[in-house]
This record gives structure tokens, C-alpha cells and sequence, in this order.
């Protein structure tokens, strides 16, 4: 099990394409060695937004 975790400095936690685009990329290619990556979180200044929780993966 794996999680992945990254800040944007503009503050806005809000993830981008290329985010989302890489997330999915990094699920494909740890599914193959038996690593599930159960969320991706974002930290912004005033808060985070979690990819599962939005239903971006």
C-alpha cells in the first residue's frame, strides 16, 4: 500500500492536469508490482485536497 503526498506552493491545493496525469501514471506503473496507491494528497496553505476523495482516481 502506498500513498503519494506533494505541496503546491501557490497555496491552492486544488490538483492540476499534469497532477493527475502523473498520479495515474504512477498507479499503472506500481500495480504491476503489487503496490496499490490508495490516494493522493495535495497541501495548500489553508487546507489539502485528496484525488480519492474527489474522485479523481
Amino acid at each position: 500500500m502506498a500513498g503519494v503526498v506533494h505541496n503546491h506552493p501557490s497555496g491552492d491545493p486544488t490538483p492540476s492536469r499534469a497532477d493527475i496525469e502523473m498520479t495515474k501514471l504512477i498507479i499503472t506503473t506500481a500495480e504491476p508490482l503489487g503496490i496499490t496507491v490508495h490516494d493522493h494528497i495535495i497541501i495548500g496553505k489553508n487546507g489539502h485536497a485528496s484525488m480519492k476523495g474527489l474522485r479523481l482516481i
